[in-house]
């Protein structure tokens, strides 16, 4: 007699017991909380460890691998419960406990231990992750023992469950980049996680408990055909599921790569790929699963369609290859120079917001154009694989929960694998493209383990023309897409009409467009986005020439490098003894250094130590360290990660490492809640209409003198590598002209406007919830004030300054 719960079976045509529908309902829950965890962890983790690639890669592995191991026990304990359903039920109670205390325990553990190497990255990362992620890995093996009741149908119902549970997993990762965490933060989001855990728990608990007793269905157990079981033995089985996780997590790598430089690298880019690809493979799922039963050779079926994942991969590359055309209007190419990102529906009207269903349309679908062709078609076969090998694999619906367990642990080691393999090594090493050409050639493992299945079992018989002739097809496919660098560099001179340089790393892709007529560098390019403009025009330079003049700097602090235009202006600063440069992108500094004859002056300087590393977690691995003047220049405010360098928390960071009379220095993109947050945790701040913000815990002084001695060692220092305009431009009483307001006056402008928190990163997630950028106005008493804090500018010079800002 069969120890599963009674009353539960699978029909030949399909399933007789209403129950059914109920827990397909409870794991398509299951599986959106667990995204909604899983976006929103590794976001708090990375405030603690940085948002480095290794750390996130580090974070993503030690995710997986507790799937890993709970997947491996709830297959081996599924066989031995009387209840399975019931453990699924208290097993989703206790995800919802732990994501309930997770943000204050991951915050606790983060600042304990913030700033530590990367090996211990992933040995806490994996301890703080294990207790859900091993619960969420016992689900599927727990739910596949309950209902798997023939062999026959074995496809049909983890292909149902399988789908059903990603699907949902696609459903929370939307909800969660675009509504919950836009309207509720981080800690609202892990709320709706919990909820939708409580509910599916207690739903399941009661279920069972209340569920009528019906008369146990005897099972016969049925074994597959002799010939299937010859030609694909267990352990090949799990070599194969290994593969497809490999594969599968190799190509996601690469698309989040290659759509990060198109779509731009926005908080909206992560889930929007992720979920794309979930619904791909939860479609595929369900509808390979179904076609494994009714196939008379699943082990064919498994080869045939793993090099289809190739074929189609390789042709949606190729795709994107040949429409970077410019006589072609390839929408996500039209606008590539713009700041692009997901346009928000919300109108602000005569003070009132208005939801726009033509915005929200096309936008979006602009948006997701590109992910939908780049990714959907190939997920949507590759969500087959691992369905037909629980198809393979389960001989007898008694082991059916400890087969799903075993291959899908096989599965995500090789998911593991994949991204760490992808990101350390293939990237770095190949670039996207050779990557892309080493994936598609993977698919031809699959045949081959096929055929030395049959020599080992001596089964005769030719496998038929297809498999050469698909083959054949995935060795073509290689040959014509593009080589290493090319795709980029295509895509970058079509899109800005000019000659590009570019470079690719395990961290981003970096880029110099040049100018058509003097053939100089004119744009450098992080991940798609313009980040600095060539010569430099006095921008850059004013900026730091404020902060300067405020803080007689010996000690600077440089988060970001950019285009190195600020930090080569540090260098020319009279007493500046140490620049410490911490930067995300470790080949971003040679890459400059090899283009830009400034920035190879300012990194062989020997004051100057370039890191590379994760600001946040540079100050907290040095606690002791303190600075005259720490500067901030990081992408736009809608850039995934921004929020970790201009939240309450941060500002309280950099407050702590600041030496006497030292000073915050930090680029704004938003008039209001940038600071609005600064001025919360600074006593002295002052804010500029060039965009940017000067900020101390002592009153804030400027010294003229010092300036425009500065700037005069600048322009001869200089003089060859800097825009004609810059001389006019760098005058320290210009630069005054452009004061706003200070402190106080933001304090109590800003009443309304809401303070970016490590929880609530509002203008990341602006989706549903924009913040409008409101008038910011002068006020007499501050520029008086601010006139008296200019040491060496006298009554003229007083008069100068206050006749500019009439204007």
């Amino acid at each position: 007699m069969s120890s599963r719960p009674r009353g539960i079976r699978v029909g030949k045509h399909g399933f007789s017991n209403p129950h059914l529908v109920l827990f397909l309902l409870f794991f398509l829950l299951s599986g959106a909380a667990g995204l909604i965890y899983q976006i929103v962890w590794a976001r708090l983790l990375e405030l603690y460890f940085g948002v480095t690639m290794v750390a996130i890669t580090l974070i993503v592995a030690a995710y997986m691998g507790g799937l890993g191991l709970g997947s491996l026990f709830g297959g081996r304990i599924a066989r031995r419960l009387a209840h399975p359903l019931l453990a699924y039920g208290l097993v989703e109670i206790g995800i919802g406990i732990f994501g309930l205390i997770s943000p204050a325990l991951i915050g606790w553990v983060g600042q304990m231990t913030a700033g530590i190497s990367y090996v211990f990255v992933f040995i806490l990362s994996f301890a703080l992750l294990l207790i859900p992620t091993f619960l969420m890995g016992m689900t599927l093996p727990l739910l596949s023992q309950a209902f798997i009741d023939r062999v026959e149908t074995v496809g049909r119902v983890i292909g149902l469950l399988y789908g059903i549970n990603t699907l949902g997993a696609a459903i929370g990762a939307l909800m969660a980049g675009y509504v919950f965490i836009g309207w509720h933060g981080f800690d609202g989001a892990i709320l709706w996680a919990v909820l939708l855990n409580a509910s599916v728990g207690i739903g399941a608990v009661l279920l069972i408990k209340w569920r009528p007793e019906v008369k146990s269905v005897e099972i016969a157990s049925q074994q597959p055909s002799p010939k299937v079981e010859m030609l694909w033995v267990y352990h090949t089985i799990l070599l194969a599921s290994f593969l497809v996780g490999f594969i599968g997590l190799g190509y996601e790598m690469l698309w989040i790569r290659m759509l990060s430089v198109i779509n731009k690298n926005t908080a909206y880019g992560f889930p929007t790929i992720l979920s794309v690809f979930l619904v791909g493979l939860g479609i595929g799922g369900y509808f390979w699963g179904r076609k494994a039963d009714q196939t008379s050779n699943t082990v064919r079926l498994f080869w045939k369609l793993e090099l289809g994942v190739g074929i189609i991969a390789a042709l949606g590359f190729f795709f994107f290859w040949v429409t970077l055309n410019p006589d072609l209007t390839i929408p996500w190419l039209k606008n590539f120079i713009s700041f692009q990102k997901p346009i928000s529906p919300i109108v602000s009207l005569d003070g009132q917001n208005i939801f726009s269903k033509q915005l929200f349309l096309f936008g979006l679908l602009e948006y997701l154009l590109p992910i939908i062709l780049l990714v959907l078609p190939t997920s949507m076969i590759m969500g087959g694989g691992l369905i037909i090998l629980d198809r393979i694999a389960i001989n007898s619906p008694e082991v059916a929960g400890r087969r799903v367990g075993d291959v899908h642990l096989a599965n995500i080691l090789g998911s593991v694998c994949g991204t760490l393999a992808i990101s350390f090594v293939f990237l770095p090493l190949f670039g996207s493209e050779l990557t892309s050409k080493i994936l598609v050639l993977l698919s031809l493992v699959f045949p081959v383990l096929y055929l030395l299945s049959r020599k080992i079992a001596q089964e005769n018989g030719k496998p038929g023309l297809s498999l050469a002739f698909l083959s054949l097809v995935i060795i073509f496919m290689t040959t014509i897409l593009p080589g290493r660098g090319q795709f980029y560099t295509r895509l970058f001179e079509v899109a800005s009409y000019r000659q590009a340089l570019t470079t690719e790393s395990g961290d981003s892709v970096l880029t110099f467009t040049f100018n058509r007529d003097t053939g100089q560098p004119e744009w450098l390019w992080i991940g798609g986005e313009i980040n600095s403009f060539f010569p430099a025009n006095g921008t850059y330079e004013n900026r730091a020439l404020a902060c300067a003049g405020a803080s007689h700097p010996k000690r600077i602090l440089i988060i970001g490098i950019g285009g190195g235009n600020t930090a080569y202006f540090l260098t020319t600063l009279p007493g500046v003894e140490e620049i410490v440069i911490v930067e995300l992108l470790g080949k971003l500094g040679p890459f400059l250094k090899e283009s830009l004859p400034t920035a190879e002056i300012m990194l062989n300087d020997e004051r100057v130590r370039y890191l590379v590393d994760d600001g946040r977690r540079y100050l907290y691995a040095h606690p002791d360290e303190k600075f005259d003047l720490i500067s901030i220049d990081p992408l736009r405010m809608y850039t995934a990660g921004h929020n970790n360098l201009y939240s309450i928390e941060a500002m309280e960071l950099y407050r702590s490492h600041l030496a006497e009379g030292g000073v915050l220095c930090a680029w704004e993109d938003h008039q209001n809640v940038i600071p609005h947050t600064i001025a919360s945790v600074f006593p002295e701040v002052d804010q500029f209409l060039l965009e940017f913000v000067v900020a101390s815990n002592q009153p804030i002084y400027y010294d003229l003198a010092y300036m425009q001695t500065s700037a005069e060692n600048y322009m001869l220092s200089a003089a060859n590598y800097i825009a004609p305009e810059t001389a006019e431009a760098m005058v320290p009483e210009r630069i005054f002209a452009w004061f706003l307001r200070d402190q106080a006056q933001i304090i109590a402008d800003e009443q309304e406007a809401p303070i970016l928190t490590d929880l609530r990163p509002w203008l990341e997630y602006y989706y549903f919830n924009p913040q409008a950028e409101g008038p910011v106005h002068s006020h007499n008493l501050a520029q008086q004030s601010f006139l008296q804090r200019i040491n060496g500018c006298d009554a003229a010079c007083q008069e100068r300054i206050s006749a500019s800002w009439t204007k």
